[in-house]
């Protein structure tokens, strides 16, 4: 059960970085992306997940040490995936250079993987199971929000707390746990190359 909720998280948590970490420099709306997600976070994981904000400071600082080495993995695999397809547009493909280029996907694949676990491993240590559990569902909330953001369906915050939605009795997360609400001028979109 624990290692299935594992891998759940594990999959969730490579959604969440297409989503909002795959350009970490990009700029919106005046202020970076960035910049508010971590606030939103830094401001509603302590209740979310039942913690003081030490701990919510350690999971940040945790999240901050593994983000470079992500967005990097994110940048080769982006860019391994453009050169493959060049490479497949061709007339007669240059199957060594595929299979080559095949392999070193695999591996970035891996190493995200190992990196993600890696960082999953290190959040767990501050967290007990429950807390572990309230943490999923957070991140799975952000996500469903930031997808509900970048389709076009997401709501903005109430006049008391402008950019959340949910709360006590209302809509949100679990348990009515307040999320984020993602504008869609905040949520990077990748493109494919022109």
């Amino acid at each position: 059960m624990r290692r299935r909720i594992l891998f759940l998280f594990l999959g969730l948590s490579l959604a969440g970085a297409s989503l909002a970490w795959g350009q970490p420099e990009r700029e919106f709306g005046g202020g970076g992306f960035q910049d508010r997600f971590q606030e939103v976070k830094r401001s509603q994981l302590g209740p979310a997940l039942g913690v003081n904000q030490h701990t919510v400071d350690k999971l940040l600082a945790i999240d901050a040490r593994y983000k470079p080495l992500r967005h990097q993995l994110v940048t080769g695999m982006k860019s391994d995936m453009r050169r493959l397809q060049q490479l497949m547009s061709q007339p007669s493909p240059p199957e060594r250079e595929i299979q080559s280029l095949l392999a070193d996907m695999k591996r970035k694949r891996l190493e995200m993987l190992n990196l993600q676990q890696r960082k999953d491993d290190e959040e767990s240590a501050l967290l007990t199971p429950m807390q572990q559990a309230r943490y999923l569902m957070y991140l799975m909330s952000l996500i469903k929000e930031a997808r509900n953001v970048k389709s076009g369906a997401g709501g903005q915050g109430g006049p008391g707390r402008p950019g959340v939605v949910g709360g006590p009795g209302g809509m949100g997360g679990p348990g009515g746990m307040a999320v984020p609400t993602l504008r869609p001028s905040e949520i990077p979109v990748s493109r494919p190359p022109q």
